[in-house]
Parts: C-alpha cells; structure tokens; sequence
C-alpha cells in the first residue's frame, strides 16, 4: 500500500513540476518584457527578417526571426532579439501582425525603434509588448498541470490512510458492511452537502483564473466582430460567475441548516423491512411541513478518452410530507418511519465507477436559502429486520406512531389551478412551473448551439455544426418543452378532456368506457429529482400522457385519484 501511494506521489510530482515549469518559463517572459518598459529607446535597421511557421495537427503556428543593427552611445551594436517569446505559437494572431509591421518598415527601408538595456547596451529588443494572451494559456499548465499532480499527491497520502482504516473496521465486523465506513458509524449522519461551499468556491477560483487571462487577452486583441469566435470566449467568464454565485448560495444554507443530522433508530435502513429515525433540523423554518424524499441511486463514473461523465439513475424513490416539532429555539425534530420494498440494491462503494447510494432529501421552501439537506445513509438487508407484512405504497409514517399514517398525497401542492366551467371541473397546469431546471437546459443546448454555429461559421466544419449544433438544438428544444408545456383537463361525469402541448397544444377526449386505467409514469430525472407525467391507458392500446413535468409520487397519486373520482372510473 505504501509503495502504492509512494509511486502516486512521484506520478504527481511529474505532473506538479511540469505545470510549475512551464508556468515559471512564461513568467519570465513577462518579467523581460516588465524589465524592457525602461530601457532607452533608439533606430535600428532590420538586416534579416523570416516568417518561421510549424504545421502539426492541423494547425499553423508563427514565430518571427531576424537580426538588426543599431547605435548606442556612439558604439554599434548587432541582435537577433526580436521579442521576448522565441519559437512559434498560435495564441491570436501576434506573430503574425509583428512580422508584417517589421516587413513593411524594411521594404520602404525604414528604420525601426530598439529598445536598449542601458545598463548592458548588447540587450535591446525590438517589441516589448506584454502578450496576457500567451501569460493566461501558459498559466493553464500551471492550473491543469500542476493542479492535477498537486491532487494526485494529496489522494494519494489520504487515499492510503483512509484505506488502512477501511481495512481496520472490515476486521472489527466482517458480517457488517454497513460499519465499514468512518462516517457511518454510530446512530447520526451528517449533512452531506455541508462544506460544499468550498469545493465550489475553490473550482469557481481555478475556472476564474483560467478563463480571465484568456478573456482579457481577446479583448485586448479586438476584432471582435471580424472574427465572431473569438465571442465564445466570453461563455467562460459567465459560467465562473454563475459558479461563484452558486458558492455563495451554498454558504448562506450552511451558515443556515449546515449542522442538521439524521438519527437512526437502528442501523442500517432495513431493504425489505422497517426503519424509524428523526431528522434533527438546526436552523429556523417557516412552515411546519416539511418534504422528506428516499432514494436508492446508481451513480456512473464514464471515461471516455480525456472525458469523464457521471450519470446518476434513480432506481428506486419515495417522498412524503411530514409535519416538523419545535423541541427548542431554531431546532426542529421530523419523526419518520419507512418501509423499504424488497429485491433493492444494498449500499455498495466497492466499485467507485459503479456506486449504489441511499439518499434522504429533507426541502422546503424558504425565505432566502430554501432547506435543502441531504444525507447519505446505509441500507442493508438485516436478517432479523425483514418485515412479513406487505409494504404499502405510502412507505413513510410516523415514528412515534407506526400505526398512524403520515398525511398522504395532496394534489394541491402540484400547482394547479382548480376552477369550473361549463363542461365541468377544470385542472390547469400552468407553462413556466420550473423555471430553473427549464431555463438551465435552455441555456446549455444554447451554448452547444452557438459553439456548433460559431465554429461553422468560422471553419466551415459541418461536422461540429452537426454534433454541437444538433446536440445543443435538441437540448434547447427540450428546455423549451419544459418551460412553455401546459395543460387543462376537464372532468366530467364520464368523460375526460385535455388540452395540452408547449407551443401547438392538442385536444384529445376520452370516455369512461374507453380508459382502461390512469397511471403515473416516469422517464426523466434530473440530478436527484425524479420528474412523473399521468397518463391515460384506453381499452386500445393507446397511452396519452395528459400531464407532465410533475413532482412528489404521493401528490401525483392523489391526483390520480381525484381524475377517477370525477369522471366516476372504477
């Protein structure tokens, strides 16, 4: 384990070094060109001038060589020293526009400005321009580079120690996964997203200092434009800032609810059994319901070529609303008990590509930061927990009474506007209910499009223009669906009509006669959220979603019954 963690460490220390050099080579640069603002200047003539270009992977860089002449103090003195940054690049378009300055001074025969290190009159340097573009590309080495390796050597010094321990509690109880991590020991559990802040702030700092040098140098290079890729770079900054502003959000829920825990009755949740708790909630609430949420998640770590992907699929999820006690000032207790169906997937971190997680989600809406816990807790299948009675679908109830039932489902909580007409009873599920996950998915299929569209633009590439361009046009179409659908369901006794679509609703009816069965369904999530549509199966075949978007099974539930209820289905 040791020669592990030893061989990570110098695997690092590559990466760390090679960053930090390249990074101090361009800090350099910048310190001759600081040095050079207070040198003397004087005319020079150009004796040589050559364009040297470099083609590799399909790009051209430039660079300038030559040597000139030039009088200082009566003496003569001869340099090859054009500028501070030797060898070629392609950062904008730098090398390219000096030597078309120097080349046309030289065909008029024209003299130059050198500027001379008085203090040592053999150093001059033809421009002494500072180059933030170039400063901000070799600074990325320093924060990729140098930042993986300086990561790689913390993990691996903390991955060792925390292996060691993990290897400790498998020996102390081998016939119990569930005391195998450090932080599941015991009867509480912490808040998951405390400190969360940090690690936000602290990558909004990185993507910052990244993307800043970039952005200053395209501004100070113009032709803005001329060149509309160049406006790209600007989607960095933005995202820096909406990073920071998500850091600082994460820190006010901290300092808010940030030292609220989870108290087990027994631990692990039992799979296939009963389980009570109390979620102990440090921080003032306005209401005195709150939404607690279960989930059994598949978290998914991709590796494909330079890029990892993670992907979270809910396998299993039950929510309810239970009513909070006042046990002292800002401290509240949420008492619970739930009852897990059987054949679910045990807690399991052996495969970190490969997770299965137990989360209990503790909302409500605030004023200022919403409450929003999270706790990751151990499930396990516990022999002698296992329960013989069959599992209700309302799996969450009351701890101090395991038989009163927490409140169930109430359709009123999924934003529908109830009213009458002529027809009957009217729901009325309005467009712009979730304006956040909306406007976010929006705004990422239209940063696809506009990269797809600039690069087409700019190169002609049909095939960025396809796969960015068509990616991000179907993200953005989704976005929209989410922001702009609606729907109206009338009910009657007998029939069921529905009106419903984002931009171009249709109109469907359907018979009592011909409804084989209203049902709740689920094919999208987003991160821990499982989203539900109804939907109406007829007697043919057919399957209508009539409503969508919807959160929370139980209130969905409870609407579905209320659809029955109306149009008198049995």
């Amino acid at each position: 384990m040791k020669k592990g963690s030893g061989c990570l460490t110098v695997f690092g220390g590559v990466f760390f070094l090679a960053g930090l050099g390249i990074f101090i080579w361009g800090l350099l640069s910048s310190y001759d060109v600081w040095r050079a603002q207070s040198w003397q200047p004087v005319d020079a003539k150009i004796t040589s001038l050559e364009l040297v270009t470099s083609t590799g992977d399909n790009s051209t860089s430039y660079g300038v060589k030559g040597s000139y002449q030039y009088l200082y103090q009566g003496n003569s003195y001869q340099s090859n020293q054009i500028n501070f940054y030797p060898g070629t690049d392609n950062i904008g378009s730098y090398q390219e526009d000096l030597y078309r300055k120097l080349q046309r001074a030289r065909n008029n025969q024209q003299s130059v400005t050198a500027y001379v290190n008085p203090n040592e009159p053999s150093e001059s340097v033809l421009d002494r321009t500072m180059r933030w573009g170039m400063l901000g590309f070799q600074s990325i080495f320093l924060f990729v580079f140098g930042g993986v390796g300086l990561g790689i050597m913390l993990w691996s010094r903390w991955g060792a120690k925390a292996l060691q321990e993990v290897g400790a509690l498998k020996e102390s109880h081998p016939e119990e996964p569930w005391l195998w991590r450090k932080e599941w020991q015991g009867q509480y559990f912490k808040n998951t997203t405390k400190n969360a802040f940090k690690f936000i702030a602290f990558f909004a700092v990185i993507w910052n200092l990244i993307s800043l040098p970039a952005t200053i140098a395209v501004i100070h290079e113009g032709n803005l434009l001329k060149e509309p890729l160049k406006l790209l770079v600007f989607l960095f900054p933005l995202v820096g800032l909406i990073m920071i502003g998500v850091a600082v959000l994460y820190y006010l829920r901290d300092k808010k609810y940030g030292e609220s825990t989870v108290e087990l009755q027994q631990t692990p949740l039992a799979i296939g059994g009963k389980s009570s708790g109390s979620v102990i909630i440090n921080g003032n609430i306005n209401q005195q319901e709150v939404m607690l949420t279960l989930s059994c998640q598949r978290v998914v770590r991709r590796r494909t070529g330079k890029e990892t992907r993670t992907t979270t699929t809910i396998i299993w999820q039950d929510d309810q609303r239970l009513q909070a006690k006042q046990t002292q000032q800002n401290e509240y207790r949420v008492d619970f008990n739930v009852k897990i169906p059987e054949g679910l997937p045990e807690s399991s971190g052996k495969n970190p590509n490969n997770k299965i997680e137990w989360v209990l989600k503790v909302e409500q809406k605030q004023k200022g930061p919403d409450l929003k816990l999270m706790f990751e807790l151990p499930a396990f299948v516990v022999a002698h927990r296992l329960d013989d009675e069959p599992l209700t679908e309302d799996l969450f109830s009351h701890a101090d009474n395991l038989q009163e039932t927490a409140k169930g489902g109430d359709w009123r909580y999924l934003g529908i506007v109830e009213s009458y007409n002529n027809y009957g009873k009217e729901y009325y599920f309005k467009p712009f209910r979730h304006k956040g996950l909306g406007i976010a998915t929006f705004l990422f299929g239209l940063i696809f499009t506009a990269i797809g569209v600039g690069i087409f633009i700019a190169d002609t590439s049909w095939l960025f223009l396809i796969a960015f361009g068509g990616i991000g046009l179907l993200v953005l179409l989704i976005g929209v669906n989410v922001m702009l659908f609606r729907s109206r369901i009338i009910t009657s006794s007998g029939v069921l009509h529905c009106r419903k679509g984002a931009l171009i609703p249709k109109t469907y009816r359907f018979n009592t006669a011909e409804i084989d069965d209203i049902v709740r369904d689920s094919n999208m999530s987003s991160g821990d959220k499982r989203y539900y549509h109804v939907a109406v199966k007829t007697t043919a075949g057919k399957k209508e979603v009539i409503a969508k978007h919807l959160l929370n099974s139980n209130d969905v539930d409870d609407f579905i019954g209320q659809l029955k209820s109306d149009i008198g289905y049995r």
